[in-house]
């Protein structure tokens, strides 16, 4: 076989484009606002969609290691030279209000809740009571990956930028 392309940076999970903790996204919410494969007839698209995924990891020409294509430059080709059945996305989102599906590429996330090595290497540390930990800490991978101090810095920066002053006075004096 040909050798692996060169490294590109770490492609991210599911959770790396979030900036908050996975929670409970059943709760308090209609049907069609819950993160989850929940509509009728819906679990069979996205099963349909992930054999055509693995399929065409296996026949391409680096496997599982394929680094997923960037899905502005795989419009943009008529052909894929190294799988005969097409680009490897690295996400598929779909928006079933708008009836339609997206190729995304995103990478990791330093802060990842789910795969950054902070995480990865606390669960190796500590095992099962890591697991009772974020099972029952709120907000305990937010502060063990840095992500609840980056919320507080970002609004400590919107509180001192003052955009919404302005607003807050009108609203009072009316």
């Amino acid at each position: 076989p040909p050798p692996p392309p060169p490294p590109r940076p770490r492609l991210g999970c599911y959770f790396c484009s979030d900036v908050v903790a996975p929670a409970n996204s059943m709760t308090r919410r209609t049907l069609d606002q819950q993160c989850t494969v929940s509509r009728p007839g819906l679990a069979m698209v996205a099963s349909a969609l992930a054999v055509e995924l693995a399929v065409t990891v296996l026949h391409h020409e680096h496997g599982a290691e394929a680094d997923a294509d960037v899905p502005a430059e795989a419009a943009q080709a008529a052909t894929c030279d190294e799988s005969p059945l097409g680009v490897v996305p690295h996400q598929i989102r779909g928006a079933l209000s708008f009836f339609r599906t997206d190729c995304m590429l995103g990478r990791a996330f330093g802060k990842c809740t789910a795969c950054s090595a902070t995480v990865t290497d606390a669960y190796a540390a500590r095992g099962f009571d890591f697991l009772l930990d974020a099972f029952n800490g709120g907000d305990y991978l937010e502060e063990l990956t840095g992500l609840a101090q980056m919320h507080r810095e970002a609004e400590a920066a919107l509180e001192d930028v003052g955009f919404f002053e302005d607003d807050e006075d009108e609203a009072m004096s009316e």
